[in-house]
C-alpha cells in the first residue's frame, strides 16, 4: 500500500480537505495507528490515508460493505442501533464507526486500521476531531448520490430520454 494521501477524484474532494485529513492524521498519531479512511454508503473510499505497513486487506472494499450489512441487521436482531464497532483480527484491529450528520445525509463511515496491539482508546477517540471533515464528506456524497438518481430517473415511456423526430415529409 502507498505511503500518503489518496482519494476518490469523482467526488472533487478539494486538496485542502485531504490535507486536512492527513494533518488530522498525524497529529493523532497513536503508535500502532496504521491507516484510516472514510467510505460512503456503497462502500467506496472518498478519502483515507495510511502508512505502508498497513495489511492491504484493511482496505479491501468487503470490509467496509460487511460493517455495513452488520449495522443494518443489529437493530433488527434486538440490539439497537450501532454506531461503531471494533474488530480484533490476528494481525490488525479495526474500528469502525457510522457518521449521519442529518437524516437527509447519507451517512459515510470512517475506518480506522490499528495493529493487532494498538490501543483500543486511540483508535476510538479518532472520529471526534474529524466530524467537521465527515460532515463535509457526507454532504459531497450526497450531492452525488442525488446526481446519480437524477441520471437513472426514468419516464413513464422507460426511457430517460426521448427522441423527437420532425420529419419534413
Amino acid at each position: 500500500m502507498r505511503q500518503g494521501v489518496w482519494y476518490i477524484p469523482y467526488l472533487m474532494i478539494s486538496s485542502q480537505l485531504t490535507n486536512i485529513f492527513a494533518a488530522t492524521f498525524h497529529r493523532n498519531a497513536v503508535d500502532g495507528i496504521v491507516g484510516i479512511y472514510v467510505s460512503d454508503k456503497d462502500g467506496a473510499r472518498m478519502v483515507g490515508v495510511s502508512i505502508e505497513d498497513a495489511p492491504e486487506q484493511a482496505f479491501m472494499t468487503y470490509v467496509v460493505t460487511s460493517f455495513i450489512a452488520s449495522v443494518q441487521q443489529l437493530p433488527k436482531l434486538g440490539f439497537g442501533e450501532v454506531q461503531h464497532m471494533i474488530t480484533k483480527y490476528q494481525n490488525m484491529t479495526i474500528c469502525q464507526f457510522v457518521y449521519a450528520p442529518n437524516e437527509s445525509t447519507p451517512p459515510v463511515y470512517l475506518t480506522a486500521v490499528g495493529t493487532n496491539a494498538c490501543d483500543l482508546g486511540a483508535l476510538t477517540s479518532l472520529e471526534v476531531p474529524l466530524r467537521p471533515l465527515l460532515g463535509v464528506l457526507a454532504s459531497r456524497a450526497a450531492e452525488r448520490f442525488e446526481q446519480e438518481a437524477m441520471l437513472t430517473r426514468t419516464d413513464a415511456g422507460g426511457h430517460f430520454y426521448r427522441i423527437l423526430r420532425t420529419d419534413a415529409t
